[in-house]
């Protein structure tokens, strides 16, 4: 990022250290990481241009296929190629930086064509045809292309880096691949998706993600289905975090109707304990991945402002249960729809709270130890930049 305007992170280096301790000596973040729009504008440009979670493969699956996302100033496009691979390019005309797609996925036929002045590039990003540039000297269209973005797909999650100076994404993914492919998630297709705008920080609803303590006061219909204090913590390389629940006897899933699943079979090769279990993990930064035995549920997370954070949730089954005669996921939509609302209620409860003066932050739980785990990993990229040497302006 040489020749950029560097955000500086106005944190205290002691607060953020105290996240950093043990677990049973640890002081959570300090109420600034939620509130202040300055580190918001801190995380945009050094978290948030790292390897993020854009979506799901089937999303761009087929030649022309898309998703678009935004990221603070910058959006980007990734789609599916001619060949079947996807790319991902700024979503920007070369021409007069036109916004090319304002959708967030969608399909095109053949090309991308600008809506200003018709320039238009093929899938895999080259320029194809543009207008009144015969004129223009030393103007080579082969050179103009869209702008690429680096992007790889792991266990089916499609990871954009918009620096494109992140470690390998297979470091960043880590150990989390064996589960996203134990539970096939690459091969699996879209039965349903509704997105949310949470009036709170995008760290409290990864924190809220990582732990279940608060789910027999306010989630009574999942502990139905899993003890709040059931399942193991998993460990494993990689920027994630994460563990399992353990189902009731008698639920099958996580679902209405006490999580019977409307009759649906396993995710293909899901068998003995792991019928089970739900695994859950959080890939830092922006990826809650939710592992069922009939379906996998991704949340991914999209920072608006410092309070406000777009959420967007889908559900993944195998083709082969979506194309059976009767199939109907509601069940599980809209168990997750109502759970998912309110673990919104109290992430915005917890924004309101953090920003009362006076407040400090708490101590954890040694429960707890999955929050503190998803927050040490934002504190280590604060303390990063807080070791760094600041340029003195004279």
């Amino acid at each position: 990022m040489a020749g950029e305007t560097q955000t500086a992170l106005e944190l205290d280096r002691s607060d953020v250290g105290a996240t950093l301790e043990p677990l049973e000596r640890a002081t959570m973040l300090p109420p600034r990481a939620f509130t202040d729009p300055g580190v918001f504008e801190w995380e945009l440009e050094r978290i948030f241009r790292g390897w993020v979670c854009a979506g799901h493969a089937s999303r761009v699956a087929e030649p022309g296929d898309y998703l678009m996302r935004e990221v603070g100033p910058d959006s980007f496009v990734v789609m599916g190629g001619p060949d079947g691979r996807p790319r991902a390019f700024l979503n920007v005309c070369r021409h007069r930086g036109a916004r090319l797609l304002s959708d967030t996925e969608g399909s095109v036929r053949r090309r991308v064509v600008c809506p200003y002045h018709s320039w238009s590039y093929e899938l895999d990003g080259e320029l194809a045809s543009t207008r009144h540039m015969e004129g223009t000297e030393d103007f080579d269209p082969s050179c103009w292309g869209l702008i690429p973005v680096r992007v790889a797909v792991v266990g089916g999650l499609v990871m954009v880096d918009l620096s494109g100076e992140a470690p390998d994404v297979a470091e960043h993914v880590g150990d989390l691949a064996e589960h996203l492919e134990r539970y096939r998630t690459e091969g699996l297709s879209r039965a349903g998706a509704i997105t949310y705008d949470v009036a709170a920080n995008w760290k409290a609803i990864g924190e809220n993600y990582s732990e279940c303590l608060h789910c027999p006061g306010v989630h009574p219909e999942l502990n139905a289905l899993s003890h709040y204090r059931s399942g193991e913590l998993i460990e494993g390389a990689g920027a994630w975090c994460g563990g399992s629940m353990t189902l009731r006897d008698g639920a099958g899933t996580m679902a209405r109707e006490g999580g019977a699943g409307n009759g649906r079979p396993p995710i293909q090769g899901i068998e003995g304990n792991e019928l089970g279990s739900v695994l859950y993990f959080a890939l830092f930064p922006n990826a809650l991945v939710s592992l069922h035995p009939d379906y996998v549920m991704l949340h991914t997370l999209w920072p608006r402002a410092a309070d406000r954070t777009e959420v967007i949730c889908e559900w993944f089954f195998e083709p082969s249960t979506i194309a059976a005669e009767g199939f109907d996921p509601s069940d599980a939509i809209e168990f997750w729809d109502q759970v998912n609302r309110e673990d919104w209620h109290v992430c915005e409860l917890t924004q309101k709270g953090v920003r009362t003066r006076g407040y400090v932050p708490g101590r954890y739980s040694t429960e707890e130890v999955d929050v503190h785990e998803f927050d040490r990993m934002v504190a280590e990229r604060y303390m990063e930049a807080l070791r760094e040497p600041r340029e003195v302006v004279r």
